[in-house]
């Protein structure tokens, strides 16, 4: 159930509070005569205010009268959210029924905000520009030709002259032509082709060579962009005035735009359809558009050709899907080091071309490549040829000033302007701004730009966990709970934050991270906005601070330069110690991440922070208590105490009366105090990695909200039987416990999702019918059956496919001790098969075509079972245990596999052979060898052709392991010659030999992850 209003950037706290007085008003509270009337006239300025400022945020010349006004209204909404939480708390008790009442004796609690509220809208209405006024229809024209080129120094038309576009020209030369530019259409079937990219890879570019190589191939041709915001009838318009211009007539004067619409695809499709054609429409934002555009797009069979670009994965996957498109990505990529990376193809990074190409000729030699501004740029050609650009203007702006100035100082001087007031203030950057900012305005509404503004607190190279993140949003307000996951996969899909994996510490990473040029686009534009402050030497301002992020300290003293009375939010990185927390009496949110210098005494300090709503903190290993002070947080929601040496919660813990969430994992808690029974709000209790945590309390049983409950890596022995009594329970985790059996009580939890017994003893689930209805995820160890033989009863299962539910099919599952577990990497399904197989049996593809992970043991392996599994679209992860070594080897050719990232293969000897093109994205080839291993394949495994491969992982008995196995030797060649420098482990240890020495460029390596952190590489919809 959605609950009130939310904070954005855009209103600040004024939808909470509005909800707040009316909530006032209600049946709860009894006021006085003249307070009531006070909160409808607060209320009323309060509604005014919010609907004008939710219609003018991000105008685009807000003038400083109006920045003066917004802030003044947030600021009193800020005022007025803290009066009316002291008030309330200041109300008793009614005698005669459950209401609240105003006891306190006085004219008016809030009399000094209603004339605050009546100034505050009256210079509203002074400043305020008629909201008809506010959104202009963007009346531009499209070119008849094309966009026009941007005019600035060294972004050209022909940017290829920059950007190394010619393999991927070629690439689509050859797709829409059928061999080369020079050839002719031999396919005569209408094909589409469309390239998908974040902001400034380079889409346009690419598009408009394609089209100059091949346009005089086609009887006729256009070029046209989609106006962000713009009409739809204006791309129609543009496609016909370059086709036909002479041959069509306008609508009449007076037609309706959608009868104009109409008009404008009958006149294209009339004249098209006897001709063979080439379209390319540039920059598609929303599926709405393109499905009114292919209206006037004729099938005639004449061998005409369509080319899109967009940079909405969502639409790019329709294409693909809907229309049999050759997919081409230009997204960045990562190196096995976690560095932001651009590879075409090869191991030659582009950015590192462009510089190679240009940097000499645009600002003179000296040019630093190792520099942090290149850094910053690296991954995106449009940040680097802007970057070279503010490089070039800024020594000629020196030059002018008479300083002869050195190439790596201009450098610095550029990453200075940058770093300190954006990229928006860096002469130079104007053509990367424009692009980001596209791509900002088309996100729907506030919230989701108030979330996407609060990522750009992140460092360059943090990464951040999505669930991290999302709790973040919650505890601002920003986001309700049940569409806080919609919004994280709208931003990734969007390609504003992408999904990293690299090597650290003999380690594959995973986390989210966001390119440092949008990072700094957005910090600079919540900077603008007030919205989240970053601590350093320029940033502070003297306008009162709402959220502050400290990553670095100006000075040496904290207090200088800096008001805290008005910061309600602050999350610190560094130096958490220093914070004068006393200062902070408005804070409502505290977010200390990895700040291992704090001790007892500082934690006390933020126990004395009276408003703070959520209190999050990796606080380290010096923090030894927890104190009896943190029941005095009486309004506290969220308490995070993560990876201190505390070895147990106080008893003041039970007084927290508003507490729903209780993180406190990787302390060295030994027991929970039975007072935590008392917390009657709370829905999430993780426990988890308190390793002296030897049982639960009774008490437990008590907690009628909570909904997930964590205690994985616990010395936790059993259960209380208690646990039947948690209705309202949706996810349990039990693994890697001491855990032995579990409580029949268990099968009274009716609304348990998903329970998690991985790395436990326990052998039995006490079955009993009717019990666990809701139950979709069920982990157990595979050594063991997943589920009872009488699993005849998960046809009670009410979210199991139909076909689980007919009694033959769950006898037959009963005897294979199938069971399902979610895929650690997608969070979709997965299904481990662990009795035998003699093929692929068929009801995979029939009910299970959707899985991300598929573990399975199979006899052999003919070419209709590869086609079942590379006709999956989502699976990620792919394990197939041969229990008979294939007498040929298994040909995994170039189709399908479009997702795959990872792929095992267990055999005595893994006869197997990847031929050219195949498994596009595969970043991780695991060999599990049974034996020995024997004689090498007569044929090479072939593992030079995975293109995307990162990591190879030979893992085999010790006892049968032995250096000089042809097998595992003759495997270990193969991956050496891989042009991208993979690495390569035996049992986890790197093996020896290995160039630990190479460049950079070769030491790049992307990997496979969903959409938008895909590398740039083709795919189409065809079946295969």
């Amino acid at each position: 159930m959605k609950e009130g209003p939310v904070e954005s950037a855009a209103t600040g706290s004024l939808g909470p509070v509005i909800a707040k007085l009316a909530a006032l008003l209600g049946s709860e509270y009894k006021l006085r005569w003249r307070t009531r009337r006070d909160v409808k006239f607060i209320k009323s300025k309060f509604k005014s205010m919010h609907s004008l400022l939710w219609a003018t945020w991000e105008r685009e010349v807000p003038d400083a009268a109006s920045k003066e006004s917004k802030m003044a209204a947030l600021l009193l909404a800020d005022d007025m959210d803290d009066a009316v939480d002291d008030f309330i708390l200041a109300m008793e008790p009614s005698r005669r029924s459950k209401r609240l009442i105003q006891t306190k004796i006085e004219a008016s609690a809030f009399e000094d905000f209603k004339r605050r509220a009546s100034d505050v809208s009256g210079r509203w209405k002074k400043t305020a520009h008629p909201i008809c006024t506010l959104f202009p229809r963007n009346t531009a024209i499209l070119s008849p030709r094309k966009p026009t080129p941007r005019a600035h120094p060294f972004v050209r038309k022909n940017a290829s002259m920059l950007v190394p576009m010619d393999e991927p020209i070629n690439e689509l030369v050859k797709f829409l032509t059928g061999e080369d530019a020079e050839s002719t259409l031999s396919q005569p079937q209408l094909k589409m082709a469309s390239i998908l990219g974040m902001a400034g890879m380079g889409k346009t570019t690419l598009a408009d060579q394609v089209y100059e190589k091949i346009e005089n191939k086609f009887d006729a041709r256009a070029f046209v962009s989609v106006t962000q915001g713009g009409n739809i009838k204006d791309v129609l318009a543009g496609i016909l005035e370059q086709v036909a211009a002479e041959n069509t007539t306008a609508p009449p004067a007076g037609t309706e735009a959608e009868s104009e619409e109409h008009i404008l695809i009958d006149q294209i499709s009339d004249f098209f359809k006897d001709k063979r054609y080439l379209v390319i429409i540039d920059d598609i934002w929303h599926w709405e558009e393109w499905e009114t555009i292919r209206k006037s797009l004729p099938e005639n069979n004449l061998g005409s050709r369509v080319v899109t670009t967009t940079r909405m994965n969502a639409v790019a996957r329709m294409w693909r899907d809907d229309c049999d498109a050759l997919l081409h990505k230009m997204h960045p990529q990562f190196d096995r080091q976690g560095r932001w990376v651009y590879k075409i193809s090869g191991t030659q990074d582009v950015c590192t071309k462009i510089i190679s190409r240009n940097a000499t000729k645009m600002v003179g030699k000296g040019f630093d490549r190792k520099h942090p501004v290149v850094g910053m740029c690296s991954g995106m050609p449009l940040a680097v040829v802007c970057m070279l650009s503010a490089v070039a203007k800024e020594r000629e702006k020196q030059a002018e000033q008479g300083v002869d100035a050195k190439t790596r100082d201009v450098q610095d001087m550029v990453e200075k302007q940058v770093r300190r007031h954006g990229i928006q203030n860096t002469p130079g950057f104007e053509p990367l701004v424009e692009s980001l900012q596209l791509g900002y305005n088309d996100l729907p509404h506030h919230m989701l730009k108030s979330c996407l503004l609060y990522c750009s607190l992140y460092a360059e190279q943090h990464d951040f966990a999505r669930d991290e993140t999302v709790s973040r949003w919650l505890a601002e307000g920003f986001v309700h709970k049940e569409e806080a996951g919609d919004y994280y996969a709208e931003l990734f899909s969007r390609g504003f934050i992408f999904e990293i994996a690299y090597e650290s510490e003999n380690m594959v990473m995973f986390g989210y991270r966001m390119h440092p040029m949008m990072r700094n686009f957005l910090k600079w534009k919540s900077h603008e906005d007030n919205f989240i402050i970053t601590h350093s030497s320029s940033d502070i301002q003297s306008s009162p601070i709402r959220r502050l992020c400290i990553d670095d300290w100006a000075g040496s003293d904290p207090s200088s330069g800096t008001d805290w009375s008005h910061i309600r939010s602050l999350v610190v990185f560094k130096d958490a110690e220093r914070v004068p927390y006393k200062q902070l009496a408005r804070l409502r949110v505290l977010d200390v991440q990895k700040n291992h210098a704090l001790d007892n005494h500082h934690l006390k300090d933020m126990c004395g922070l009276p408003r703070v709503r959520h209190l999050l903190g990796e606080l380290g290993p010096r923090i030894t208590e927890i104190p009896s002070e943190i029941g005095k947080l009486q309004r506290l929601e969220t308490l995070e105490v993560r990876n201190t040496c505390s070895t147990e919660l106080p008893v003041e813990i039970g007084r927290l009366k508003q507490l729903r969430t209780l993180l406190v994992p990787g302390n060295e808690l030994k027991v929970l105090p039975r007072e935590i029974g008392r917390l009657q709000q709370l829905e999430t209790l993780d426990m988890s990695r308190n390793e002296g945590l030897v049982e639960l309390p009774s008490e437990i049983g008590c907690l009628q909200q909570l909904r997930n409950l964590g205690a994985d890596n616990t010395g936790i022995t059993k259960m209380p039987k208690e646990i039947g009594k948690l209705q309202q329970l949706k996810n349990l985790n039990m693994s890697k416990t001491m855990m032995t059996v579990l409580p029949k009580e268990i099968m009274k939890l009716q609304n348990l999702e998903k329970l998690d017994l991985t790395g436990t003893q326990v052998e039995k689930i006490p079955w009993k019918t009717g019990g666990l209805k809701e139950l979709k995820s069920l982990a157990l160890d595979r050594g063991m059956g997943a589920l009872p033989l009488d699993v005849c009863q998960l046809s009670e299962l009410v979210t199991l496919p139909e076909c689980i539910r007919q009694a033959r099919f769950l006898s037959w599952i009963a005897e294979e001790n199938l069971f399902f577990q979610i895929s650690d990497m997608a969070c979709e399904g997965g299904l481990v098969v662990g009795a035998n197989q003699m093929r692929i049996p068929p009801w995979i593809k029939d009910h299970f075509n959707d899985l991300a992970l598929l573990d399975i043991k199979v006899c052999k392996l003919e070419e209709e079972d590869l086609e079942i599994l590379r006709e999956m679209p989502t699976l990620r992860e792919l394990s197939l245990r041969f229990q008979v070594v294939p007498k040929e080897p298994v040909v995994i050719s170039a189709k399908g596999f479009a997702s795959l990232w990872c792929f095992c293969v267990d055999s005595r000897v893994p006869r197997v052979t990847f031929q050219e093109g195949a498994m596009p994205r595969l970043g991780v080839l695991k060999f599990q060898i049974q034996s020995y291993g024997g004689p090498p394949n007569k044929d090479p495994l072939g593992i030079t052709h995975l293109v995307n491969l990162g990591f190879v992982q030979i893992g085999c008995n010790e006892e049968w392991y032995r250096a000089d196995s042809p097998c595992i030797m003759a495997t270990v060649d193969e991956a050496r010659e891989h042009p991208n420098n993979i690495s390569i482990k035996i049992n986890g240890i790197n093996v020896a030999g290995q160039d630990e020495s190479s460049s950079e460029d070769e030491e790049e390596w992307s990997v496979g992850t969903d959409d938008a952190g895909e590398n740039s590489s083709s795919e189409t919809g065809e079946a295969d």
